[in-house]
């Protein structure tokens, strides 16, 4: 799997995570960020912290690399809960806060009381990070080939976004 270590922060550290062989302290500081950015927003709404997985993150690397070719934003279909993100050319300079954000900032279109999402809108990636029952999550990030850019995955176990269902 050719992942570039010429990558900004995100990128390294999230294509690398699952790949640890000798602990890195920059690598550990991005994972540690990504799972206090779920963690600060799953506070916000009462539900419990989740934690990072290796085995997730394993998961997450191998389908990002499956992606790197075209980068499109399509699910892995496994057995975890997933956000995608793509992050186009000229800003490969992408921070945890940036991935993150980009899913927690659907939370403005989510109306918890009739849990649903604003017409027209996109609430699964936040009710993704916010899902009560998820435990522990896994990342990765790949460098895109053919679009430039950064497609990074975050899994999640167990998965949320059940039909019918409250994410807290």
């Amino acid at each position: 799997m050719a992942y570039s270590r010429k990558l900004a922060p995100l990128a390294v550290a999230l294509a690398t995570i699952a790949l640890l062989v000798t602990p890195c302290a920059a690598q550990s500081s991005v994972q540690d960020e990504v799972v206090n950015l779920h963690n600060k927003e799953r506070a916000d709404v009462g539900v419990k912290p989740v934690s990072w997985n290796e085995s997730l993150a394993t998961y997450a690397e191998s389908y990002a690399a499956t992606r790197q070719d075209d980068c499109k934003l399509k699910f892995s279909g496994g057995p975890y809960g997933e956000n995608l993100f793509w992050g186009p050319a000229g800003g490969t300079n992408y921070t945890a806060a940036d991935v993150v954000g980009s899913w927690v900032s659907q939370k403005m279109y989510y109306d918890h009381a009739s849990n649903t999402c604003a017409a027209g809108k996109r609430c699964d990636y936040y009710t993704q990070v916010v899902w009560r029952g998820t435990t522990s999550i896994g990342c990765a990030a790949v460098v895109c080939s053919n679009r430039g850019g950064v497609f990074a995955i975050c899994s999640y176990n167990p998965r949320g976004n059940l039909d019918g269902q409250s994410p807290y």
